[in-house]
């Protein structure tokens, strides 16, 4: 802890591991500089909501006091009020005091790197370099400290923001990867059942009938035989239309004389003609036997 005195006010600078914060009091001889101090120690004991009463008690009796707003700004900040906390110190940066203004921008960046603000937080500690370029007494060993503090708090952002988007891009490029190993194997499956159903329609069709077409194979089957039957027994029934079919017996009935006289002549005349049919037959066998002779 560095105590530096000038001109009866005493300012404290604490620094922190990085990033760094600094704690600024002031005092003087009457009620509102015993508040001050009480709210100091208090702060530094880690007493942050005592701390904070103090100085808003002390802020009531001087409200233009820069110093009181960089107190409580800094106290916020330790409560972890960071939106509190910037807006106060955005409020010193904009004040007339350049010492005040490096100190604010400093913190500032604390807070806005506490937020993941990493780009505005390496802008304030930029201006905090800035500010402690410009004022006059640049050779004092606190300021210069503050300068090198920022700027290796600068330094420290930038490397972190690199690293970050380096691990983002991995991050990203290991989510991609799984990403089309996901598309490559939905791929892979599809192909698979493309190749099985092809596979599947070029099979014989007499290997995989199912239950169900094998029984309108066989009702096919019985279908056939039964019209084969049925021809068959067509053929059979033509076959025997086309044969002569016997007289049916017919009623009798009483011939006439001339009927009974033409028959009886008719059966005279085919008596005598067999009679000679029979000499002729004879004769000529005769006749072979004697040539044989």
């Amino acid at each position: 802890m560095n105590m530096i005195y000038r001109k009866g006010k005493i300012y404290k600078f604490g620094y922190f591991m990085t990033p760094f914060l600094i704690v600024t009091s002031l005092g003087w001889i009457d009620p509102l500089a015993d508040k001050v101090r009480e709210g100091n120690q208090l702060y530094h004991k880690g007493a942050y909501e005592d701390a904070l009463d103090k100085y808003v008690d002390a802020q009531v009796h001087a409200p233009q006091v820069s110093q009181l707003d960089f107190n409580i700004a800094d106290t916020q900040y330790q409560r972890k009020k960071y939106d509190e906390a910037a807006r106060l110190f955005g409020k010193i940066v904009q004040s007339d005091d350049p010492e005040m203004q490096a100190k604010a921008s400093f913190n500032m960046g604390n807070t806005l790197y506490r937020q993941g603000k990493m780009k505005e937080a390496m802008e304030c500690y930029k201006k905090a370099v800035d500010f402690t370029d410009e004022l006059e007494y640049k050779g004092d060993e606190a300021m210069n400290s503050l300068k090198n503090d920022a700027r290796y708090n600068y330094e420290y952002v930038e490397r972190k923001m690199k690293e970050d988007e380096r691990k983002q891009q991995e991050q990203n490029q290991k989510e991609n990867e799984q990403k089309q190993d996901t598309r490559d194997k939905k791929e892979d499956q599809h192909q698979k059942e493309d190749k099985d159903e092809e596979k599947e329609k070029n099979e014989p069709q007499n290997d995989k009938q199912e239950p169900g077409q094998k029984n309108t194979q066989k009702n096919d089957d019985d279908a056939r035989e039964d019209k084969q039957d049925q021809s068959d027994k067509d053929k059979e029934k033509d076959q025997h239309a086309e044969q002569p079919q016997p007289m049916q017996p017919q009623g009798q009935r009483q011939m006439s004389k001339e009927e009974a006289e033409r028959f009886l002549d008719a059966l005279n005349h085919a008596e005598k003609e067999t009679r000679q049919m029979l000499k002729d037959k004879q004769r000529l066998q005769h006749k072979s036997v004697e040539k044989d002779w």
